[in-house]
């Protein structure tokens, strides 16, 4: 079955999130690099965007399956929410909570509101006969421009089709835990749902935006407040028979192990490279920040990579020598 693909991008200043930086023209990028998708396209953004997405479309000949949706302002797709969100993480405690004050999701108001939005621009488009049937979540700046793993983008040039179960199809992170209290969730930042890609039938979106406020409400009433990943797990609680928990181990299997089989992905080799330098990165990031046991955690995370790879060189030089 041929889904519908959903997406949104609006500029809520991430160019100045300390540690988290992405401009628009980053996220452009991210979107060019799957855009050659031949499914049809509908996108969420301010006037500031449309022509520059609709050109990008147009360069792979997928003009016609696009339809941008011109937003003037996304609070307006629900004010009391976006207020009420916004008091809660005003408050100096709310943030401190938070194990990481540094994610945007700590401190963020909009940032979070727009995660929020996902359920909401597609029951927009299903009101107003954009989209039908099966419809796919996959966020504007999925795969990360291929950093993320999938490294081809020529080869996103295909129609995505995938028999999925007619639930709320979620994407795991890790074994979900349907006994931990979800402040505490909320405190340590731990991810056990992937909100990049979503999946469900038309009638079920319009359900899951109800739950999806309905948790995000809840958790603003208690001072509290966190991304999409922590509001789908509340959703997915409170109403676990609509759902399909598809567990996956890449940020990107939600769409490489259903339906984008052909997709090529970074060797084994060159993800562990990135690790490696990413950690030492972080280490670095922490350390300077003041942040001293972030800083020693990824910097011990990074000795320990950093071992692994030399012990893995020094089993395949002793390997080559045997066989010469």
């Amino acid at each position: 079955m041929e889904l519908t693909i959903v997406t949104a991008y609006f500029d809520i200043g991430r160019e100045s999130f300390k540690g988290y930086e992405r401009g628009n023209s980053k996220y452009i990028n991210y979107f060019r690099f799957w855009a050659r998708m031949k499914n049809n396209l509908i996108v969420y953004t301010s006037l500031e965007f449309k022509n520059e997405i609709e050109e990008i479309r147009k360069s792979f000949g997928l003009l016609n399956k696009t339809k941008v949706v011109v937003i003037d302002d996304y609070k307006n797709f629900d004010k009391l929410l976006y207020e009420k969100i916004k008091n809660a993480m005003d408050n100096e405690i709310a943030l401190n909570f938070h194990n990481d004050v540094k994610r945007p999701e700590s401190w963020n108001a909009d940032y979070n509101f727009i995660m929020l939005l996902k359920s909401y621009c597609i029951v927009d488009a299903i009101m107003k006969g954009y989209a039908e049937g099966m419809i796919a979540w996959l966020d504007f700046g999925f795969n990360h421009g291929g950093s993320d793993g999938l490294i081809n983008e020529k080869e996103f040039d295909f129609v995505w089709n995938y028999d999925f179960e007619e639930k709320i199809n979620l994407f795991s992170y890790q074994k979900l835990d349907n006994y931990r209290p979800i402040f505490d969730i909320v405190r340590s930042m731990d991810v056990y749902i992937r909100g990049n890609i979503i999946v469900a039938p038309d009638y079920l979106w319009k359900e899951f935006n109800i739950l999806s406020k309905k948790a995000m409400k809840s958790l603003v009433d208690c001072g509290l407040c966190d991304d999409d990943q922590t509001i789908c797990l509340m959703a997915y609680r409170e109403k676990k028979e609509i759902f399909k928990i598809n567990n996956v181990k890449k940020w990107y299997d939600g769409l490489k192990c259903f339906g984008g089989e052909h997709l090529t992905v970074r060797t084994e080799k060159e993800e562990k490279n990135r690790s490696y330098r990413i950690y030492k990165e972080r280490a670095r990031y922490y350390l300077l920040d003041g942040k001293y046991s972030l800083a020693k955690k990824y910097y011990k995370m990074y000795l320990k990579e950093k071992i692994n790879i030399k012990t893995q060189r020094k089993k395949n030089s002793i390997l080559w020598k045997n066989i010469y």
